[in-house]
């Protein structure tokens, strides 16, 4: 999933450098969105740790 994001991101740089703002806009959108909500995947899930 981490690496998805990342592709996102390099993919957005690349269209920013060719001249595709807007397209670079909606992927760097689509990431930092999906990486919150991975973030929230991970902060909330319960930890099974037996003490």
């Amino acid at each position: 999933m981490m690496s998805l994001i990342f592709l996102l991101l390099l993919v957005a740089m690349l269209c920013t450098f060719s001249g595709k703002k807007s397209t670079s806009y909606v992927l760097f959108t689509a990431s930092v969105i999906i990486g919150l909500y991975w973030f929230h995947h991970h902060a909330t899930d319960p930890l099974s740790i037996l003490l």
